[in-house]
């Protein structure tokens, strides 16, 4: 609401030095007048157009401005025929509608389970898109690491290859030069790191980490996960700090964004490390992540430990989530097709 508030001041102070200036221009040169209408008609329609949703080159409709109003955002989640239980039940494909904030809206909802309902759809496009992700960037991985054995000592990548790989360390957190390890064990530090984060497990902790969408870091800040950074300017001060603790939560400028740094936190930090072993034990074994199983490894997400795991469980088993861990995002020229339809 505050970036909100911030940009409407700059356009209208904007719009009123435009005004000015071609006031000015109209008496003197007639002209140039004109051309001043035609770009500020043009800028206001630029505006306009970014603030209402928009089909980008993978299929994604980004929702925003009026759009996220609740009532408008359910029309549109039926006109795309997006259910939950159509996921569970009949396998469908979930829309790539991408909310390009929290829904303010989702405070205000009294019927428990529209609001959940609303929820899980705004957040569940989010949480597949940012595993296509990882994914697309795991299956490269995947590839390389199948040109070369584990014990092969003369390794040699192309230039595009081995470029690719040290960027990969770099994003997942690994100095390869400092930490002295070898093209191969590189790969499989990372491949236990690059892999996407189950969907229930994803879905259960942005309930409990955001109150279904309704804290004040998930409102002001789109943190749907309750990040702490230590630098107080990059998030929002808690109104009760612990003693002894200077933090805030960290906020993001889109819940995508929120998502995509709550999977990059799993995959890389060392409290996590144990989840990590366990995911890739499971992805070796060609079996398909269960939420529920990896959610006893996350003790340490929260001080409460073996209670927060409980915890979890208990969304995903009152609210059905384990089927939604087998939730495939539509094909983007489906999404096209869809678009133009609506």
């Amino acid at each position: 609401m505050l970036r909100v508030i911030t940009f409407l001041k700059s356009l209208g102070l904007w719009i009123i030095g435009a005004l000015r200036a071609l006031y000015a221009q109209a008496i003197r040169r007639p002209l140039e007048a004109e051309a001043v209408a035609v770009a500020i008609i043009l800028f206001l329609a630029a505006v306009q157009i970014s603030d209402t949703t928009r089909t980008i080159s993978d299929g994604r409709i980004i929702l925003t401005g009026e759009d996220l109003a609740i009532d408008a955002l359910e029309e549109t989640f039926v006109r795309f025929g997006y259910s939950l239980d159509g996921i569970r039940e009949e396998d469908r494909a979930v829309p790539r509608l991408i909310v390009s904030d929290v829904p303010e809206g989702l405070k205000d909802i009294r019927a428990v389970d529209r609001r959940k309902r609303m929820f899980f759809r705004s957040v569940l496009p989010l949480i597949l898109t940012a595993n296509e992700e990882i994914a697309i960037d795991r299956d490269r991985l995947l590839t390389i690491a199948s040109t070369f054995s584990v014990d092969d000592e003369d390794i040699n990548l192309d230039e595009a290859a081995s470029i690719w790989i040290d960027d990969l360390a770099t994003r997942y957190g690994i100095d390869r030069v400092e930490e002295d390890v070898s093209l191969p064990e590189l790969v499989d530090v990372l491949k236990a790191r690059v892999a996407p984060i189950p969907t229930a497990l994803a879905l259960a902790q942005a309930v409990e980490e955001s109150a279904w969408g309704t804290s004040r870091f998930a409102r002001e800040g789109n943190a749907l996960f309750g990040q702490w950074v230590w630098n107080e300017d990059a998030g929002i001060v808690p109104t009760e700090q612990r003693e002894g603790q200077a933090y805030a939560v960290r906020a993001f400028a889109a819940p995508l964004e929120s998502v995509k740094a709550y999977a990059k936190n799993l995959n890389t930090h060392w409290a996590y490390a144990t989840f990590r072993e366990r995911r890739a034990a499971t992805l070796t074994a060609g079996e398909d992540l269960d939420g529920w199983a990896l959610a006893e490894t996350l003790t340490r997400y929260s001080e409460r430990g073996e209670a927060y795991v409980e915890s979890l469980r208990a969304i995903m088993r009152v609210n059905r989530l384990q089927p939604l861990d087998n939730a495939k995002l539509a094909a983007p020229d489906v999404m096209i097709q869809m678009a133009e339809a609506n």
